[in-house]
């Protein structure tokens, strides 16, 4: 199954190159293996004060990733199959929205609660 993988941008200079990719997985790999394989693959930026928050999304929120955290913290059940987030068609596309230096703590409580954290 392909997967559509983007992310946001953390500054003018990071836009140089796209962030878009297509990976090729198997459609019942578990999303939390999914998205951690992009983390090791070093897929998002790393910001000097070492706190970066990103909201994952397919449909609606799925995570929020911390660079201070030492793993996602997830809104959904991540061992649910990829192929479960897929849109119209069955497609799969995963977004991170980068959350620049806000709490993750507190975006996190926000998402669960059904509203998006202020930015």
């Amino acid at each position: 199954m392909i997967i559509e993988v983007d992310r946001g941008s953390v500054a003018a200079g990071d836009d140089v190159l796209p962030h878009a990719r297509s990976i090729d997985v198997p459609s019942g790999t578990p999303l939390g293996d999914v998205v951690a394989g992009l983390l090791e693959e070093h897929f998002l930026a790393v910001i000097a004060s070492g706190r970066a928050t990103w909201i994952l999304v397919a449909d609606g929120p799925l995570a929020v990733v911390a660079q201070q955290w030492d793993e996602p913290r997830y809104l959904v059940d991540a061992s649910q199959p990829i192929s479960s987030f897929g849109g119209n068609g069955g497609r799969v596309s995963l977004m991170f929205r980068y959350w620049k230096q806000h709490d993750p703590d507190h975006v996190f409580a926000e998402l669960a609660a059904g509203r998006e954290p202020r930015r």
